[in-house]
């Protein structure tokens, strides 16, 4: 696998992680899935589509 894919599953991950932690101590112990899913599909556009999108920008100006 290549460093964006590695980079995209890891921040799905990450991001459904700590919403799931959030929201447990936050709630009281049962995790709200629909944030931990909207939070996972976060992590997935953001490493996805948003970070590419502002490296490229960014190499553009150097």
């Amino acid at each position: 696998m290549n460093e964006r894919v590695k980079n995209i599953i890891l921040g799905t991950l990450v991001y459904g992680g700590i919403a799931i932690v959030v929201s447990m101590i936050l709630n009281g112990g049962e995790p709200v899935w629909t944030l931990v899913i909207g939070m996972a599909i976060a992590g997935f556009l953001t490493y996805a589509f948003i970070y590419p999108a502002l490296d490229k920008r960014k190499r553009k100006q150097i």
